[in-house]
């Protein structure tokens, strides 16, 4: 699944994704560098915060390694909303009635959301939601089928393939 999520990376924005976290013999079988962030393993918020530390870009994109779904175009989609200088964040959106944040399918400006994410961070706060209180946002809606997370083919309901 990893593969295919880093190959829509690639094919929205160019350059190579990065692993964040994954260990050795996944990072040589996908073929992906990974970075250990120094916060690794305290949560998606520390994620976030150490892959924007650790970017030399101005956007940062961020996506689960079980989306394989969430095509190039969803992604091209997230960043379009950035082209209003006033957002900070473009997040996916699943659902109607109860809509479903997916703060890790998302695209970040990393100049405005970078401080106050790791404020946020350093005040004991752990999950991404709690932490963007602040920011502008601009909520994507996808259907729940593009954002859906498959961990195993026993995950897709036809048994298919990707």
């Amino acid at each position: 699944m990893a593969k295919i999520v880093a190959n829509n990376l690639r094919s929205a924005f160019g350059g190579t994704p990065q692993l964040i976290g994954a260990d050795q013999q996944t990072s040589l079988e996908l073929g992906l560098e990974t970075f250990i962030g120094s916060r690794e393993g305290n949560g998606p918020l520390a994620a976030v915060v150490d892959v924007m530390e650790h970017a030399e870009q101005l956007i940062v994109a961020v996506a689960p390694n079980d989306t394989p779904f969430f095509s190039p175009m969803n992604f091209r989609a997230l960043f379009a909303k950035l082209e209003d200088s006033s957002i900070d964040v473009a997040v996916a959106v699943s659902g109607t009635d109860s809509p479903q944040t997916h703060w890790l399918l998302s695209v970040w400006r990393k100049e405005s959301c970078l401080p106050k994410l790791l404020a946020e961070y350093e005040r004991g706060v752990r999950s991404v939601h709690g932490a963007v209180k602040d920011l502008h946002i601009a909520s994507v809606s996808f259907d729940a089928n593009l954002v859906r997370n498959v961990n195993a083919v026993s995950d897709l309901s036809d048994r298919g393939t990707i």
